[in-house]
């Protein structure tokens, strides 16, 4: 470049740097400020909980088979899903006329898993979840699972562990995150571009926290907001639906759900007859000759073994846009069009639960798109880190008092304790998972024990570091060390 293009460059750059977007007047900056800071503090180790949580839950179907050896072994033996689901009957006695849901062996999950109802000695009806390895027909009941890594983890990131209410508090996180987002982006937005542009900067560490606040915020925006949306939507689904229900619906959900799936519509009846019909497997590779280009990876079964027995295959590709359902009459295989819908021709309903699920839970792209999204989680743990940094920062001057300032340096350790600790204490349920022997009683208890008392010993012990640069350093020393272990 000669001179005169470098003077070009340069004068372009500072003008870019010096360029403010026009922003928010005074008042409605101050109230957005505060109003950002507060609910940013409130939900920031519940947040972190989330998204780290969720970062490792992107990668529970590949986790899976690493915890439980089982989950490893090749499949020698051709057993097909009629075989499967016998072996689960003889074990558990299912109840046909409930609706029998069968997940397919993949490469990550190789195993037949079954999802049923069961009559109870009392004739009433109780839920079952099993899976049944083709290698040597071995049923395992996932209620009272030999492993529990994958499933503590992804749990942990909705709060599953906390009863009744759990679901709900992660709804509530992302919607206030969700409030955090956008009052983020207006308050910024003045100085967007110059802050964008000083990642690293010499000065004040309230300077430093800022510009990294801001610019990781904006590179995480797109993300941030998927996930605060549909995080809102899965935790408070049932809340954002009652008005939806009660105005339109008369009160009956099922109608609702109806709209959204078709086949669920379908009535059939307890009275049906008994009735041979063509096998599971039959209908399977009838679908697939007629339907050679999707990939089924589920059956939902309903009045198995009589005359109205109905299959469901769910049809999930890669795609972000290519699922579906395909309806079939086990007497003779023939797709029900009325009931189906194909991934070329999906209602909206169906279309954009569909879409929010794959946006939700990465299962679209592949590897590549689960390692973006675990990426942006830790970059968004990141941020929220900083946030709380900030937060304390921007109280270290005159205007508070000694016992403010203690307060405020109280909360800020005691939260970097709970979020910190969280990298050593996922590296040890990996240990004990390996430690624990595979054979003992109540083995999961056991591991998860393990794991949430060392969590809880981690972070008070961070308690007692009363410098933030050294509960860093220390929680990623101790974390470093153990997941060398793993």
């Amino acid at each position: 470049m000669d001179a005169a293009g470098f003077n070009f460059y340069s004068v372009y750059r500072s003008n870019f740097l010096d360029m403010k977007l026009k922003g928010l007047g005074n008042r409605a900056y101050n109230v957005l400020f505060h109003t950002h800071t507060v609910a940013g503090i409130v939900i920031s180790f519940a947040l972190f909980v989330i998204f780290y949580g969720g970062a490792f839950s992107l990668f529970r179907h590949e986790i899976g088979p690493w915890e439980n050896h089982e989950m490893r072994q090749p499949n020698h033996q051709e057993m097909t899903i009629d075989q499967a689901l016998k072996i689960v009957d003889e074990e558990y006695d299912l109840n046909w006329s409930e609706q029998t849901n069968v997940a397919l062996p993949t490469e990550e999950r190789p195993v037949f898993s079954v999802y049923g109802a069961i009559n109870d000695t009392d004739s009433t009806t109780e839920r079952m979840a099993a899976y049944v390895n083709p290698s040597d027909g071995r049923v395992q009941d996932l209620k009272k699972p030999q492993t529990t890594v994958s499933t503590t983890i992804y749990h942990l990131h909705y709060f599953r562990q906390i009863p009744v209410v759990g679901l709900y508090l992660s709804g509530l996180v992302g919607l206030f995150f969700l409030f955090a987002v956008i009052t983020g982006v207006l308050i910024h937005w003045r100085n967007l571009l110059t802050k964008f542009f000083a990642f690293i900067k010499e000065g004040k560490w309230k300077l430093i926290w800022t510009n990294a606040h801001t610019v990781l915020g904006i590179i995480g925006l797109p993300f941030q907001v998927i996930y605060a949306v549909t995080g809102a939507f899965f935790g408070l689904l049932t809340l954002i639906l009652l008005p939806t229900v009660f105005l339109l619906y008369e009160g009956d959900s099922e109608k609702v759900f109806n709209k959204i799936r078709p086949d669920a519509a379908m009535e059939l009846s307890e009275d049906s007859q008994p009735m041979d019909h063509i096998t599971l497997d039959q209908a399977y590779h009838k679908l697939k000759s007629e339907y050679p280009d999707h990939q089924i990876t589920n059956v939902q079964i309903r009045n198995f073994g009589k005359e109205d027995a109905v299959a469901v295959w769910i049809v999930d590709e890669a795609g972000i846009k290519s699922s579906g359902r395909l309806a079939t009459y086990l007497k003779d295989g023939e797709v029900l069009e009325a009931y189906s819908i194909l991934p070329e021709v999906r209602n909206y309903s169906y279309s954009v639960l569909d879409f929010i699920t794959k946006l939700h839970f990465a299962s679209f792209g592949g590897v590549l798109i689960k390692v973006l999204y675990f990426v942006l989680s830790l970059i968004t743990c990141f941020m929220i880190i900083s946030g709380v940094l900030l937060w304390r920062s921007a109280r270290d001057n005159s205007r508070y008092t000694y016992k403010q300032k203690l307060f405020h340096h109280r909360v800020t350790k005691t939260y970097l304790a709970i979020c910190l600790s969280m990298f050593p204490a996922f590296a040890l349920i990996f240990i004990a998972n390996k430690l624990v022997p595979f054979e003992l009683p109540d083995r999961v208890f056991w591991v998860n024990t393990i794991f949430f008392l060392g969590w809880l010993l981690l972070a008070i012990t961070g308690l007692f570091w009363n410098k933030y640069s050294q509960q860093n350093r220390n929680y990623l020393i101790i974390g470093g060390f153990l997941s060398l272990l793993v």
